[in-house]
């Protein structure tokens, strides 16, 4: 199924997330088919695919400093025929 992700964190966590990120890695579960880092700062929006065990892993190590929001999407006209190739 597929998932939109956003992770949000507060400015003075930046230097902490930035860390902890260069050192982790995604769960063998989940692909990540789009990753977008907002420019504004303190939040990235991933789009992926995966099942429940997938993102209850992939939340694990963040909760102390990153507020999640997760909703099933589906995928409409290009995003659609991209993702079938």
């Amino acid at each position: 199924m597929y998932f939109m992700m956003i992770c949000t964190w507060e400015p003075k966590d930046e230097k902490e997330v930035r860390t902890r990120r260069a050192n982790w890695e995604w769960p063998k579960d989940i692909k990540i088919l789009f990753e977008f880092y907002d420019l504004q700062g303190c939040r990235t929006v991933y789009v992926l695919e995966s099942d429940a065990v997938g993102l209850i892993a992939a939340r694990a190590a963040w909760f102390d400093i990153i507020k999640f929001e997760i909703f099933p999407v589906y995928p409409i006209g290009e995003t659609k025929k991209m993702l079938k190739k």
